[in-house]
């Protein structure tokens, strides 16, 4: 092979590992998308639509999934703002050093789902 040629692969090498490292570092800071989904779909849910691979399972279900380069953990607290179960992930502490959590996916029930009554306005244009 000529020197050009050797040259051009190097190069190209050289700019492929930076692509792999410019997506290896993007992927690990997007932000999840908190998907809504209802309480009684998480046992049969189908974690590859949202991207995610079922990384631990238990007892009660899934424990842990993997999403984005990023381990979104199984929690279920039992507070004033009912039955839950959400995957999320610490991604840091704020300024007075509390945690800070990004959601993946919140399962609640169904019933819980409150629709309001589109606007008069609107209903109008919809015929």
């Amino acid at each position: 092979m000529n020197q050009e040629l050797i040259d051009l692969f190097n190069s190209i090498e050289r700019q492929l590992e930076r692509i792999a490292v410019a997506l290896e570092s993007g992927m690990s800071t997007r932000s999840a998308p908190n998907y809504q989904a209802s309480l009684e779909d998480f046992h049969t849910f189908n974690w590859e639509e949202i991207g995610a691979a079922i990384e631990k399972v238990d007892n009660y279900g899934v424990a842990t999934v993997l999403w984005g380069g990023n381990r979104f953990l199984r929690r279920s607290p039992e507070n004033a703002f009912g039955a839950a179960i959400y995957f999320s992930r610490c991604t840091g502490k704020d300024e007075s050093g509390k945690n800070q959590y990004e959601r993946l996916i919140t399962f609640k029930p169904q019933s819980e789902v409150k629709v309001r009554p589109i606007s008069r306005e609107a209903e109008g244009l919809l015929k």
